[in-house]
């Protein structure tokens, strides 16, 4: 059917959305973005643009009338954001996701983000089968959307850590393990690693924007994890330090105050979609370092590139 071709990004103009939409439309796709722009002032992309707020349920239908699949990004999105208003978090995460699968006609696919920090700390190596175990605010209200989705036959991704570069209009998220090394590597000549034993698996955004546009093309449902590879957070460091000539890296055995640890199997997405991620840490790190030697991000540690900061900066305004 012609609606086939009509997607709905709602968070569209976000950090994974930004390369979502550009990978939607180079594949022939007629895209309509949804976003109330938290972490923007305008929508630049020549492009259907709504805006408008994920709470606002009937509106969301409304702009997914003409289109036969919706990818649902909106969110907010760590730990340390999350955690600033948990129960607004709730009331963005999952309230929203349970009206809209209730309310979306069933003939409309849903596609929908969610992240492996659904299993928390585990020493196995895990797959879409394994038990889940959060430990944040931001897993839980993730896991709870996960069950609305799946009840009417849409697909869950569940996201490894993200890295790297957006498309040209995001802005760069600095608070995500690879960006944040290679920013500091970059800005003071040295990384700390506290602890550096919990292991992680990684993506980059790229090819977390192809993985959504493979999936638009299919009728899969189901849970599907996406990773490109498991890393431990110390030879992680190494890794970027490495990259940058002369950066000193800090070991200590203070224990991190993230007490996430697992790995996971990726071998269902693989087979699934036919698609191998290809974008290494090396790759996007040489990326970052280009674009912070060019002074195109100003002050990487500014409050508008860390979710947590940025939120606690508005909750305090108000």
């Amino acid at each position: 059917m012609e609606t086939d071709k009509k997607i709905l990004v709602v968070g569209g103009a976000g950090y994974i959305g930004g390369l979502t939409v550009d990978t939607l439309i180079s594949k022939g796709f007629n895209v309509t973005v949804y976003d109330n722009l938290l972490y923007e002032e305008r929508y630049l992309k020549p492009i259907n643009f709504i805006n408008g707020d994920i709470r606002e349920t009937d509106k969301v239908i409304a702009a997914a009338q003409d289109c036969g699949v919706v990818v649902m990004l909106a969110a907010l999105v760590g730990d340390p954001a999350c955690a600033v208003n948990p129960q607004l978090t709730q009331e963005i995460n999952t309230d929203p996701i349970r009206d809209i699968c209730k309310k979306l006609p069933t003939s409309k696919r849903v596609i929908f983000m969610s992240t492996c920090s659904v299993y928390g700390a585990q020493d196995e190596t895990l797959n879409e089968e394994s038990k889940t175990n959060p430990l944040s605010v931001y897993a839980a209200t993730k896991l709870a959307s996960e069950k609305f989705v799946l009840d009417r036959g849409g697909l869950v991704f569940r996201l490894g850590t993200v890295f790297g570069l957006g498309d040209t209009y995001s802005r760069l998220r600095m608070d995500l393990v690879v960006n944040v090394l290679t920013m500091r590597a970059m800005k003071y000549g040295e990384i700390n690693i506290n602890g550096g034993d919990q292991w992680r698996p990684i993506i980059a955004v790229k090819d977390i924007a192809r993985y959504i546009s493979e999936a638009c093309q299919t009728e899969k449902d189901g849970i599907y994890i996406l990773s490109k590879e498991n890393v431990v957070i110390r030879e992680l460091g190494e890794r970027v330090a490495s990259l940058v000539p002369g950066t000193k890296i800090n070991y200590t055995e203070i224990s991190f105050q993230d007490s996430r640890n697992y790995k996971v199997d990726n071998s269902k997405s693989l087979n699934a979609f036919q698609y191998d991620p290809k974008i290494s840490v090396e790759q996007e790190v040489a990326r970052m370092l280009n674009i912070f030697s060019e002074g195109r991000v100003k002050d990487p540690e500014d409050k508008a590139y860390h979710n947590g900061s940025y939120l606690s900066y508005i909750q305090d305004c108000k």
